[in-house]
């Protein structure tokens, strides 16, 4: 688990180091459709002004500002990623934004050591995936929920059909220059931690918006 941990590190170190790139390589990961995937998943969480919101593997803030103007100048969100270096990156979007109700945590997302039913809302967005100890980071956020909370996490499949034979590329690439793991059977274990389960299926199913309720 160490060796997974520090992989992911070094991989997200380097993306938090030339957050251009990261905007460039969000393009290509979501076909074109980074803004209209990552602002339908925050729809998703059906946030209202002064909500609190947990955004679990936050990187460098591209879901920022769709949250923030959901839950407006009231509400608060806490960014919470492994890589410092990610951190540091939202941290400079922030400053530039003027965002102030917007707090930044470094921690392992499998711990997630920010208090149990405190949120209204928590997301993720090809997060959870890369995540070594990701089931307990599942339950994790089920615990941080407030009772009628909801959870909603963006992440990604392989190909299915015809476009089957670009898989083992695809796994290959992501794998490296993401910390990428296919195998995760995120949608099932949200769905047995929280007893419920929305999915939608995006970009030929290579995308999933997955969305439970804490009752």
């Amino acid at each position: 688990m160490r060796t997974q941990i520090d992989r992911v590190k070094k991989v997200y170190s380097f993306w938090g180091r030339f957050p251009l790139f990261y905007v460039w390589q969000d393009y290509f990961t979501f076909m074109g459709r980074p803004k209209f995937i990552r602002g339908r998943t925050v729809k998703q969480l059906n946030l209202r002004s002064g909500d609190k919101v947990l955004e679990v593997a936050c990187g460098s803030g591209r879901n920022f500002s769709f949250i923030r103007k959901a839950i407006g100048k009231e509400g608060r969100l806490i960014g919470f990623d492994y890589s410092q270096e990610m951190l540091d990156a939202a941290k400079k979007l922030c400053q530039k934004k003027n965002w102030d109700n917007i707090k930044l945590i470094q921690g392992d997302a499998a711990e997630l050591g920010v208090g149990e039913g405190n949120f209204d809302a928590v997301i993720s967005v090809l997060g959870i995936s890369a995540i070594p100890g990701w089931e307990r980071a599942v339950q994790k956020c089920y615990d941080a929920l407030k009772s009628g909370g909801v959870l909603v996490v963006c992440d990604a499949r392989l190909f299915n059909g015809f476009f089957s034979f670009l898989n083992p590329l695809v796994k290959l690439i992501y794998s490296r220059f993401a910390a990428w793991d296919p195998s995760k059977n995120i949608p099932e274990k949200i769905k047995v931690v929280f007893g419920n389960l929305e999915i939608e299926n995006l970009n030929f199913d290579t995308f999933f918006i997955a969305k439970a309720i804490k009752h």
